[in-house]
């Protein structure tokens, strides 16, 4: 994985290490730029920002060997889970919704049980 340093100097992270060895990385890291990380006015750079969020980045990706080459099967689209709560998109109504006439007029008599 690549990660821009707050330099602008690009370099690439080995990926196939332990969650264990990219956190001393990362460490190592976080304590060389320490000067520029921590300097107020540098605090919301760009360059700052980016070489964070890459590191953290390299972390929350992290998977493990057996975990490689998977499919998260937990995640699920965004469309599936408005259709798991219901949420109904476009002119769709509720029945519950209709008023007395046009559940007649759609024949649906609401005295009928």
């Amino acid at each position: 994985m690549k990660v821009q340093l707050p330099d602008g100097e690009r370099i690439n992270l080995n990926e196939d290490l332990t969650i264990e060895e990219k956190l001393s990385i990362v460490f190592e890291l976080t304590k060389q730029w320490r000067h520029i990380t921590d300097d107020k006015k540098n605090k919301n750079s760009n360059s700052v920002i980016f070489f964070l969020d890459g590191l953290a980045n390299y972390l929350v990706w992290h998977k493990e060997d057996e975990e490689k080459n998977k499919q998260d099967k937990e995640v699920l689209s965004i469309k599936k889970v408005e259709q798991m709560v219901g949420k109904r998109k476009g002119n769709s109504v509720p029945f519950s919704s209709l008023s007395v006439t046009q559940r007649e007029n759609l024949g649906l008599d609401g005295d009928s049980k």
